[in-house]
C-alpha cells in the first residue's frame, strides 16, 4: 500500500466512499491511507460549541497537517446555558438574555480562534462557514421524544409548568462585541441561518461579516416578525442598519443573500407600525437605507437577492432627493449582473403596496364576505394594537421584563399562556380574523417600481432583475397565489416564451391585476432602458 502514488489511493477511495457513512476505518490500513482518507473526511467538519476543545486538539494542534489543510466546511452550533424544570414555566427575563449573549459571543471568540491558527493570510484555503443553530438542552426541539411526549402529558394534566418555546420566542440573540472576534483571512462563505426557535438579532449578520475581509458569498436568514412589539421591531432594524453602515467596505463581496423575513399579517385591516427608525432619518427606512448605500459601496458585487419577504421602501434603490438630471453625479453598479427583491406587501412606514381593487369583478362574492370581516374587526384593532412592552403581555405574566433571573432564582411561580391569551396574542399580532381583500397596486409600489428602473438604468452590466410582492388567494386572484412586479432581462438573456428576434432584445414582463398598466413617469423610466426595439408584456390575472 505504501508505494501506490497518493492520485491512485484517491481513486480507489472514491469507489469506497460512494454510498457509505462510515469511512474513518479505512485510515487505519496505512500512513498513505490516513492522509487520503481523512483529507475527505476533515473536509467538513460539524461541531457545537462544546467540542471546541476536543476540535482543537485533532484538528488544530494535531502533527498531522493535511488535517487542516483539507478543512472546507465548518458547520457550527451554539450550546446556551442549561435551565432547569421550574424555569420551563417562566419566560426569560433580559438577565438571562445577558447570559445567553455572553456566551454565545464566547462561543463564537471560541470558533474564531480556533479558524485562526489555520488562518495563513490571503494564501488561505478558502473555507465555508456555516453558523446554523443555538440551544439550550431543555429547548423543546432538544428534549428527546420520550421526555417531551411525558412533558406534554405531565401539562395536559395539570402536573407540570412549560412554555415550551414561548419561554423563548421574544428573545433574540446579541453579539455584545463584534471586534472581540479575530479577523479571518480563510472564511470567503459566511451562512447564518437566525430565523429558528432561537432567533438572531440581524446587526449579528453584519458584525460577523466585518470580520472576514475576504468574504465572497453569505447567505443569511434572520426574522423581522415582532408585530406586538414595534418599538422592538424598529430598533433591531435600525441596530442592524448602523452595524451595516459602519462596517468597512467588502471589496471582495460577488453575492450577497440576505433573508428577512416579514410575512403580512393574515388580517389585511390590520393596522401596522411604523418601523423606519430614526438612525438615518424619521423621514427614510433605515434598512433600506442602509442596504442601498451598502449594495452600492461594494465593487465586486455581482448577485443581490433579498427576499423574506422583506419589508423595504424605495430608499432601497435610490437615495432620497437624488438628483435626478445629473448624471455624472449618479454612482453606478459597474459590475452588478443579477437582482432579486421580494417585498412584503408591508412597507416600513407601516402602509400596504396593495389595496382592496374598486373595480374587482362580479365574480368574486366570496372575497367579498371575506373583505366585509375584515372592515368590521378595523375599529376594533385600530385604536389600540400597538400598545407598550407591558401593556401587550398579559395580568399573569406582568414581571416579564424584570431583572430578575431563572438562574439565580428557582422559585419563582410559572407564567401562564393559556389558551385565551394564545387567542388574544393571534388578534394582536394581526392573524385572527384572516381577511384577504387586497390585490391592486397602491401608488407607493409604482415609487418603488419607479426608483428600481432608475437604479436599473445605472447598471450596465444587469443580466436580470425581478422586483415583486406575492398576493394571497381570494376571489380576484382566482384563488392562486398571484404576483405583482417585474422581470427585466438583459439582450441574450433567454425568457421562458421568447420567440424569433425577442432573445436579442431587452424585455420587460409584468405581473399584475387585470388592467393594470405603467404609469407614465414609470414607463418613461423603462423606456430610457428598454431603447427603441425593447419589449414590455403583461400576464394578467
Amino acid at each position: 500500500m505504501e508505494t501506490l502514488p497518493p492520485e491512485l489511493l484517491t481513486r480507489i477511495f472514491s469507489f469506497l466512499a460512494i454510498g457509505q457513512k462510515t469511512l474513518a476505518p479505512y485510515a487505519t490500513i496505512s500512513r498513505a491511507w490516513q492522509c487520503t482518507v481523512e483529507q475527505h473526511t476533515f473536509s467538513q467538519l460539524s461541531l457545537s460549541s462544546d467540542e471546541l476543545e476536543r476540535s482543537n486538539h485533532a484538528v488544530v494542534q494535531s502533527s498531522h497537517v493535511h488535517r487542516r489543510t483539507s478543512v472546507r466546511r465548518v458547520n457550527y452550533g451554539v450550546h446556551l446555558p442549561d435551565y432547569d424544570d421550574n424555569a420551563c414555566g417562566r419566560f426569560e427575563r433580559q438577565a438571562d438574555r445577558q447570559i445567553n449573549d455572553e456566551a454565545f459571543g464566547k462561543a463564537l471568540v471560541g470558533l474564531f480562534t480556533l479558524l485562526e491558527v489555520m488562518d495563513a493570510g490571503n494564501d488561505s484555503r478558502p473555507i465555508d462557514l456555516n453558523i446554523l443553530y443555538f440551544y439550550s438542552s431543555m429547548d423543546i426541539n432538544r428534549r428527546d421524544t420520550e421526555t417531551l411526549r411525558a412533558h406534554e402529558m405531565a401539562k395536559s394534566l395539570g402536573k407540570r409548568h412549560d412554555l415550551f418555546e414561548l419561554r423563548y420566542q421574544d428573545s433574540y440573540l446579541q453579539l455584545l462585541q463584534p471586534e472581540s472576534l479575530p479577523i479571518l483571512h480563510n472564511v470567503t462563505s459566511l451562512t447564518i441561518n437566525g430565523d429558528t426557535a432561537r432567533k438572531l438579532a440581524p446587526a449579528i449578520a453584519p458584525g460577523i461579516m466585518s470580520r472576514l475581509p475576504n468574504l465572497i458569498s453569505t447567505n443569511f436568514s434572520i426574522s423581522d416578525m415582532e408585530r406586538k412589539r414595534p418599538n422592538r421591531r424598529t430598533q433591531l432594524r435600525s441596530e442592524f442598519a448602523k452595524q451595516l453602515t459602519s462596517m468597512p467596505t467588502p471589496q471582495s463581496l460577488q453575492k450577497f443573500d440576505f433573508e428577512l423575513r416579514h410575512v403580512q399579517p393574515a388580517n389585511e385591516s390590520f393596522v401596522n407600525a411604523n418601523v423606519r427608525g430614526d438612525f438615518h432619518s424619521p423621514d427614510v427606512d433605515d434598512v433600506s437605507t442602509a442596504l442601498q448605500r451598502f449594495w452600492q459601496a461594494a465593487p465586486s458585487l455581482t448577485n443581490f437577492k433579498l427576499s423574506g419577504s422583506i419589508c423595504v421602501g424605495p430608499e432601497l434603490f435610490r437615495s432620497p432627493g437624488e438628483d435626478e438630471e445629473d448624471e455624472e453625479k449618479q454612482q453606478q453598479w459597474q459590475k452588478l449582473k443579477v437582482v432579486t427583491v421580494e417585498l412584503s406587501l408591508v412597507r416600513p412606514d407601516g402602509g400596504w403596496y396593495i389595496e382592496l381593487d374598486p373595480d374587482r369583478g362580479s365574480d368574486s362574492h366570496g372575497e367579498e364576505e371575506e373583505e366585509d370581516e375584515g372592515e368590521e374587526d378595523e375599529f376594533e384593532y385600530s385604536g389600540h394594537i400597538f400598545h407598550d412592552r407591558t401593556s401587550s403581555q398579559n395580568s399573569s405574566s406582568s414581571g416579564y421584563d424584570s431583572s430578575d433571573s431563572f438562574f439565580a432564582m428557582n422559585e419563582l411561580p410559572p407564567d401562564s399562556y393559556g389558551y385565551d391569551d394564545e387567542k388574544r396574542d393571534l388578534r394582536l399580532n394581526g392573524e385572527e380574523p384572516s381577511a384577504y381583500f387586497r390585490t391592486k397596486p397602491t401608488a407607493e409600489l409604482e415609487v418603488l417600481f419607479t426608483a428600481a428602473a432608475h437604479a436599473a438604468a445605472r447598471m450596465p452590466s444587469l443580466r436580470n432583475m425581478r422586483v415583486s410582492l406575492e398576493v394571497r388567494p381570494s376571489g380576484r386572484t382566482g384563488r392562486k397565489r398571484q404576483k405583482i412586479g417585474f422581470l427585466y432581462l438583459a439582450p441574450g438573456v433567454r425568457g421562458a416564451k421568447d420567440e424569433g428576434r425577442e432573445r436579442e432584445c431587452r424585455k420587460l414582463y409584468w405581473d399584475a391585476p387585470k388592467g393594470w398598466r405603467m404609469s407614465g413617469r414609470l414607463q418613461d423610466k423603462w423606456k430610457f432602458l428598454l431603447g427603441d426595439d425593447g419589449i414590455v408584456k403583461y400576464k394578467e390575472w
